[in-house]
């Protein structure tokens, strides 16, 4: 009988493989997309929407004439102040296009109805006659004139003229590139293209056949191909050698953060953390996979082995090294087993559900080969699963063998489209996203001590995240057919393929790793006084304000080295400089009632410092009066200093403790008060944006940069200089602002910068600095007061001039700050929000 039950389970097994097995060779190759999709909705300057009548028009002609001339100060006109570098070279492209065709031709009274202008204008000159693309520092938007139409002789011409205004160096070349026409119907076919270089020599022509050319003039016939000149200056002799500095101050600056940033990572994990083998292997694992993953930015040959060493190998290896490192191995539930399974067959129907729409298989066949396949499975798992007894166990296991089977037919499926290049365009980062989301999972474990099933749903959701936005993923053609020539999301000139998307993400990681990891130090007192918490710290407030500049090469090595904001390093030196060594009179209190009798015992020695100066200032005058004797003031004064000798030598130490609070408890009230304080300025910084979650974060930090000095606070309160928190505060108001300006400091150097726009960006960053500062002090001094049961009014009496000072300078900053940024202008914001290089026309 256990034969014959053997024999009938693993034969449905087989006849479930065969099922599959047979759709796989049955599914046809998906054929490519001819064209991108049209749009939903057109007008009458979209070029690319169907139109009655043959590809191209006959007795068309495309012409495009092109002038390079030095910009003149009514073109610069507009341009913002402080863009502009009298040291630099300001050039104006004029593009005139010109298109000839019958009078009676359709296109014609298309034009003339000229809905959306001018955005559907640039529209129907980019794509109908092809983008020109000029290098160099972009001064202002491109200029377009209205279209002008003249008809004579049964002939229609239509002039579109675009204005461009770009600054480059001396010796700098000027590029321009002619990109091919993406119209369907074509406008025309071939056009001619005349090039008045002006102050300027042609120096390379690719893809070019000139039909004319002189010194002067460059007359050349272009099709459906790009094409690109580059022009020399005249007026600039280039040297044969080219003498440079040896010494670069962004190269030694970026060389100086790395080392400081690893020196301090290596301090963060401390000795015990190196001495545990799993914890070597992981490290030396990291140190042989980082290379591989970082050469596909000199060698893109190495992009395969790339991928699979970020999504495949850094995830097995973080596992590895969970399991090793955990005492217990996950312990999922059948519930967690079906909750998954049923994921994937959501997943699975997606596939299935393409793979129909697009004649991969029959419909007939797609349906009867699942359905075998996943009543075969169903069945086997039933039968061979029939001696356990319990019937709930024999369910769970059949449901989880036909949703097993779904999931490997779409799998196969998709594979199948994938070897013919023809998938669905987000299915392949689907994949990378899970593979990528075993790093958090593992990660977080470690960092819990535990598995837990919330760390992998919201691992999962996060690795989603990280390769895009919900909007993106949800896209009408995320899941149709892999165009051709899919754009590619950027930040600045880094193109965000899966790849950079997960550096990004693990990055990302490990900075969460290291917040967790104060967290963890953070559950004791004497996390303040440990050098790893020390060296966390500062690793996360560097990181907060990292702000990548550029690349420049590293000696001779043709490898880019991001040079990074100097602003990291002073981050660096004013954490050293805040985090004092603990007074020695400092007690810290065990716990909240130790705390109240600190408070109370400050409170009574302030009320005796009060009456010795009350009985000195009013002494004299009782004196001499006779209302007081000498032996009467005597006994008081004794009795007063008496007093004052039982409360300490070293007055009101108690406001410098933690207040029997942990450390990573005040560093998060830090961080929500400052945040709080701050996220008024997001008028004048603006709102985080970003691709995806990874170049999000990017862009907050410096939402969150400030806020990491107020946990920075927080978190070490004890050891922040001085004795009182306002002190504590205003000496965190110095660090803090010494950071904030050094990031500006070269923008502020210009020369071309007016001196009240200077004043302004001063005044907006100081009045911020200066209001979470002051905020978090005045927070702090009722914090402490409130853990101890005292009112706040005992140390802050509004009836006294004294007391409010603090208060009004905080409003006084506020109101200042509101001036300044309602003054701001475009050069302010500019300045604040950063300057923009690589605008297109």
């Amino acid at each position: 009988m256990e034969r014959l039950r053997a024999v009938i389970g693993f034969g449905l097994a087989v006849l479930s493989l065969g099922a599959i097995a047979w759709c796989a060779v049955t599914a046809q190759p998906v054929p490519p997309p001819a064209s991108p999709p049209w749009p939903a909705e057109t007008d009458s300057w979209d070029v690319s929407a169907p139109r009655a009548g043959p590809a191209v028009e006959r007795d068309r002609e495309a012409l495009t004439e092109v002038t390079v001339a030095p910009a003149s100060a009514a073109d610069l006109a507009g341009v913002p102040e402080g863009r502009l570098d009298e040291r630099l070279r300001q050039v104006r492209v004029t593009i005139v296009h010109r298109l000839r065709m019958d009078a009676a031709d359709s296109l014609a009274g298309t034009l003339r109805q000229g809905a959306e202008f001018p955005r559907g204008m640039r529209r129907f000159t980019d794509d109908g006659f092809g983008a020109v693309k000029v290098n160099g520092t972009v001064l202002a938007p491109a200029g377009r004139l209205p279209p002008l139409l003249t008809t004579a002789g049964g002939r229609t011409t239509v002039r579109f003229t675009v204005t461009l205004l770009r600054q480059v160096r001396p010796e700098e070349l000027l590029r321009l590139d002619f990109n091919a026409p993406t119209a369907r119907p074509l406008l025309v076919v071939y056009r001619k293209v005349t090039l008045r270089p002006g102050e300027w020599t042609v120096l390379r022509a690719t893809s070019i056949e000139p039909d004319r050319e002189e010194p002067e003039r460059l007359e050349f016939t272009v099709g459906l191909y790009p094409v690109s000149v580059t022009l020399a200056p005249d007026a600039y002799g280039f040297p044969d050698v080219r003498e440079e500095d040896d010494f670069s101050w962004a190269t030694a600056l970026g060389v100086l953060t790395a080392i400081v940033l690893a020196v301090l990572l290596l301090r963060a994990l401390g000795g015990r953390w190196w001495r545990r083998r799993p914890n070597r292997e992981l490290a030396a694992g990291l140190g042989l996979a980082a290379p591989v993953i970082l050469l596909v930015a000199v060698a893109e040959e190495f992009t395969l082995l790339a991928y699979l060493m970020l999504f495949v190998g850094l995830p097995l290896l973080a596992l590895r090294h969970a399991v090793q490192v955990l005492p217990s191995g996950p312990q999922w539930t059948p519930r967690d087993a079906l909750g998954a399974t049923g994921v994937g067959v959501l997943l699975a129907v997606g596939m299935l559900s393409w793979s129909y729409r697009y004649g991969q298989l029959p419909g007939d066949t797609l349906v009867t080969g699942t359905a075998v396949a996943a009543a075969a499975a169903a069945g086997s798992a039933m039968v061979l699963s029939a001696d356990l007894g319990v019937r709930a166990v024999v369910v769970r296991l059949t449901a989880f063998a036909a949703g097993s089977a779904v999931a490997l037919l779409a799998l196969v499926l998709w594979a199948r489209a994938l070897a013919t290049q023809v998938y669905p365009p987000d299915s392949v980062r689907l994949l990378l996203a899970f593979c990528w989301a075993l790093l958090p999972v593992a990660a977080v474990a470690v960092a819990v001590k535990q598995w837990t099933r919330g760390a992998v749903v919201v691992a999962v959701v996060v690795s989603l995240l990280v390769q895009g936005w919900p909007t993106e993923w949800l896209d009408a053609g995320s899941w149709s057919r892999a165009l051709p020539e899919q754009a590619v999301p950027r930040i600045g000139e880094l193109e965000l393929t899966p790849l950079v998307r997960g550096v990004m993400g693990l990055l990302l990681l490990g900075f969460l790793l290291l917040v967790l990891r104060l967290r963890r130090l953070g559950a004791a007192l004497g996390a303040t006084r440990d050098s790893a918490a020390e060296s966390t710290m500062i690793v996360c407030l560097m990181v907060a304000y990292l702000a990548p500049q550029g690349s420049a090469t590293l000696g001779d090595i043709n490898v880019p080295l991001p040079m990074l904001s100097i602003t990291a390093l002073i981050a660096w030196v004013t954490a050293r400089w805040l985090l004092a060594d603990p007074h020695p009179s400092v007690v810290e209190p065990g716990d909240q009632e130790e705390h109240r009798e600190l408070i109370r015992a400050a409170l009574h020695r302030r009320l005796l410092l009060g009456f010795e100066q009350e009985l000195y200032r009013t002494g004299r005058g009782r004196l001499g009066a006779g209302e007081l004797t000498m032996a009467e003031f005597d006994r008081q004064r004794e009795a007063v200093d008496t007093a004052l000798r039982g409360h300490g030598s070293h007055p009101e130490t108690a406001f410098a403790t933690a207040a029997g609070c942990s450390p990573w408890h005040n560093g998060v009230h830090g961080f929500i008060v400052s945040l709080l304080l701050s996220l008024p300025f997001l008028i004048v910084f603006g709102v985080p944006i970003g691709a995806d979650l990874s170049s999000f974060v990017f862009e907050a930090r410096s939402v969150i940069a400030l806020p990491a000095f107020g946990f920075l606070f927080g978190y070490f309160y004890p050891r922040i200089r001085g004795t009182q928190p306002m002190t504590k505060a205003l000496n965190l108001m110095a660090a803090a602002l010494a950071t904030e300006l050094s990031g500006y400091v070269a923008a502020l150097a210009e020369p071309d910068l007016g001196a009240m726009d200077k004043v302004q960006v001063v005044a907006i960053i100081v009045g911020k600095v200066a209001l979470v500062s002051i905020g978090l002090g005045l927070y702090w001094e009722w914090r402490i007061m409130h853990l101890a049961g005292e009112p706040w009014a005992r140390v802050r009496n509004i009836r006294s001039l004294r007391s409010l000072a603090t208060p009004l300078l905080a409003i006084m900053i506020a109101a200042i700050t509101t001036a300044a940024t309602s003054a701001a202008g475009q050069t302010v914001d500019r300045i604040l929000r950063g300057d923009e290089t690589s605008q297109q026309p």
